[in-house]
């Protein structure tokens, strides 16, 4: 991908970021997902352009042991890259990357191995179940 292509596939990530509440560039920097471009190297040594987003995950770590840590989801940006698809990973999640530490683990207690895709739907059961 030439600069121009990047710029353009950036920008259609940050709009639908923005969208799902993930992203509010222009209004500092604290929000649930920052992307990024980097230069990393790719399978043959070359130094490339890589799209790197990252947020905050909740894992279980033990039996009843869990951790917050920054996750990242990356890619290449090549004439294989696509922006919507690459987007659509994180906004799937867009529920469970904007819900609080304490209610991701009540989650993953209930549902044990439980995709973070699904978070939305138990937070509506929970809801109705009250």
């Amino acid at each position: 991908m030439n600069k121009v292509e990047i710029k353009k596939a950036v920008g259609l990530v940050q709009r639908e970021l923005t969208k799902y509440g993930l992203m509010t560039p222009g209004q500092g920097i604290d929000f649930p997902v920052s992307i990024m471009v980097v230069q990393m190297k790719n399978e043959v040594g070359r130094m490339v352009p890589n799209i790197v987003a990252t947020w905050k995950e909740t894992f279980q770590v033990d039996v009843n042991e869990y951790t917050e840590t920054e996750t990242d989801k990356l890619e290449e940006l090549d004439r294989y890259f696509n922006a919507e698809l690459f987007v659509n990973g994180i906004i799937q999640r867009a529920a469970w990357i904007q819900a609080k530490h304490e209610d991701r683990v009540a989650y993953l207690e209930e549902n044990p191995g439980g995709h973070p895709a699904l978070y939305s739907v138990w937070m509506e059961a929970q809801k109705t179940s009250a």
